[in-house]
């Protein structure tokens, strides 16, 4: 197991897998009990269950994190982030871990991670002074240990030899910041008065060493033209719409309000009225509401509470579009229709 340091009355928390040896899990306590004395204490979990364990807020100086050989368990970031949230501002952890140092492009294997990996998630948890104390590759003997440690028991040897020298440890220190994460201050936004000769320095306007040094004429700036004063003509827009027969065409993609002026003077003969029978007495004129344009509220067919105050239909009865709709043409007066 590295070496770690534990001070006399130092809040120790001792992580390993609950799959460790108790026998070096037990030597490992004492160790650490031995080293912090009377005066303080050592914890142990699980690490299977510590992302989910109510570690108290701030409490410990140290954790030591699958410090443990032979160890296949990886961190989770919910584990990390509990031991930022249990350390003490300025605590230490200390942690192992397996990685690949090698490519496996042509082997499988339960570890993916790699010393990069690890150093990222640490500083993402928001652990600072990351240090890698130690790193290097296995030896084939401690290989045939971390398969045991996996439950392979077939062709061990062809995978050890697959992975010899691509595989090892890699052991980590690093600080929580010296305050406690959401810890709150108060910021003191009081501006301080200026003084008089200050706020004249803001306005003073640095010269060069030359007395004669002259400032820019704006005057010089500006052309003739820009100072001709701009009059009716000149502000009115050009009516560049194209003329066909006699008449200005809107053109595609108008923006002059030409296309909609347009659309409502062709709306007005949407509506055709027809005599259908002239011997009756009551006369039926059929009317035709299918549309030849879309209104803009979508909702001519439905009558008068539902259309626009624009809408070519108004004051027409309901209807289904598509269908031509019998009015008896007693409903107007003789006067407004133009047979």
């Amino acid at each position: 197991m590295p070496t770690a340091i534990v001070n006399s009355g130092d809040q120790v928390l001792f992580v390993a897998p609950s799959s460790s040896d108790q026998t070096h899990l037990m030597n490992a306590k004492s160790s650490f009990q031995n080293q912090v004395g009377s005066e303080g204490a050592v914890a142990f979990e699980a690490m299977e269950r510590v992302s989910e364990a109510p570690l108290q807020s701030g409490t410990y100086n140290s954790i030591h994190s699958n410090l443990v050989f032979p160890s296949v368990s990886s961190h989770t970031a919910q584990a990390l982030s509990q031991y930022l949230k249990a350390l003490k501002p300025g605590g230490q952890i200390y942690l192992s871990e397996p990685v690949v140092i090698g490519d496996l492009s042509n082997t499988s294997c339960p570890i993916t991670r790699k010393e990069s990996d690890i150093i990222s998630m640490l500083k993402l948890a928001g652990f600072v002074d990351v240090t890698v104390e130690s790193s290097a590759p296995v030896s084939d003997e401690a290989l045939h240990e971390f398969f045991k440690a996996w439950g392979v028991a077939k062709r061990v040897d062809q995978a050890v030899s697959r992975l010899s020298g691509k595989f090892g440890t890699v052991t980590i220190v690093a600080k929580k910041p010296a305050y406690e994460v959401g810890k709150k201050f108060a910021l003191n936004f009081k501006k301080t008065p200026a003084k008089a000769e200050d706020k004249k320095k803001v306005w003073t306007i640095a010269m060069s060493d030359d007395a004669d040094a002259e400032l820019e004429d704006e005057d010089l700036l500006l052309d003739e033209e820009d100072k001709v004063k701009p009059n009716k003509e000149t502000l009115t827009r050009p009516d560049d719409c194209e003329l066909t027969d006699g008449r200005r065409k809107a053109c595609k993609n108008c923006t002059c309000g030409r296309a909609d002026m347009m659309d409502e003077e062709d709306s007005t003969n949407v509506v055709t009225l027809d005599m259908m029978d002239e011997a009756e007495d009551d006369e039926i004129v059929e009317v035709d509401p299918t549309p030849k344009k879309v209104g803009g509220c979508g909702s001519c067919a439905l009558g008068d509470a539902f259309r626009c105050s624009t809408c070519p239909y108004l004051g027409m009865p309901a209807f289904q579009e598509g269908e031509r709709v019998t009015i008896s043409s007693g409903m107007f007066a003789s006067d407004d229709i133009d047979i």
